[in-house]
């Protein structure tokens, strides 16, 4: 079992957007996990030896500073030797403002963040080169909040984006109808803003709760689990499952190499 240090954030100006930061370090690993699908932007800051991320169709050494976009099925992370590595990890639409770039060709991908924003990669660069985790930690926050542009229409479009993940059994129609917006243009600022169309959201998030409960509740019956998350039947449920870990339910739950069944936060 792998444990990750989770670290809040003191900085109010983030805490919409950023999740919280975090920092894994081990020695002499072989570390080989399953990715599911996440609702959620990571970047990451490697500091020791190289991270291997390998798909179906492709099988990439991540740059040392790099941003692991939203993902919309499941992929494979190696790394051998020595771990040290800082992420940062934001909300589905946290990462726009720290760039004010459209986010829309990153899903499923593993980008450069120098191809993003150069003034953030540079300033994470030195940020982690601090001696102490505080100094570090309080650097990275300082990092972020420098390079954070909010304007009225990007708050507001957020706080769309999140009442809608929270409110899932509403329509898109009509979640668009009671907020009085255009569903095209509802749609068009979701990709933007997350890469994702609203409906890929929802499945994301969908799944990932449900991928919980197929996992740490054994005693759970896939039917209840199906019943629980409103899937439409059982055979709907193992057709996304199969979208998202590349195998059955069943299988997926015996597996046991998936990240959130190998690592503890502390």
């Amino acid at each position: 079992m792998f444990k990750i240090k989770r670290y809040q954030l003191s900085n109010d100006n983030l805490k919409n957007w950023v999740k919280f930061i975090w920092h894994f370090e081990a020695d002499h690993v072989d570390v080989d996990h399953k990715l599911l699908p996440m609702d959620s932007i990571d970047i990451i800051i490697n500091l020791a030896d190289d991270m291997v991320y390998e798909t179906t169709t492709d099988r990439i050494t991540a740059p040392k500073l790099h941003v692991n976009g939203l993902r919309g099925w499941h992929s494979f992370m190696h790394q051998k030797g020595n771990i040290d590595v800082w992420g940062i990890s934001f909300y589905a639409f946290g990462l726009y403002p720290f760039i004010n770039k459209s986010l829309k060709n990153i899903q499923n991908e593993i980008i450069d963040l120098n191809s993003l924003s150069i003034s953030l990669a540079d300033k994470l660069k030195v940020a982690v080169t601090n001696e102490t985790t505080q100094c570090k930690i309080k650097s990275i926050m300082e990092s972020l909040d420098s390079e954070l542009e909010i304007t009225d229409s990007c708050l507001k479009r957020a706080e769309i984006i999140d009442e809608f993940m929270k409110n899932d059994d509403i329509p898109i129609s009509v979640f668009c109808l009671n907020n009085g917006i255009s569903q095209k243009m509802f749609e068009r600022f979701v990709v933007n803003m997350t890469g994702f169309s609203p409906v890929n959201l929802r499945r994301i998030k969908r799944y990932m709760v449900a991928s919980n409960q197929l996992l740490f509740n054994k005693s759970a019956k896939i039917s209840e689990i199906v019943y629980d998350h409103n899937y439409t039947d059982q055979a709907y449920f193992t057709k996304e499952c199969r979208t998202f870990t590349g195998v059955s339910p069943r299988t997926f739950r015996q597996e046991k190499n998936t990240v959130i069944e190998n690592t503890i936060y502390i």
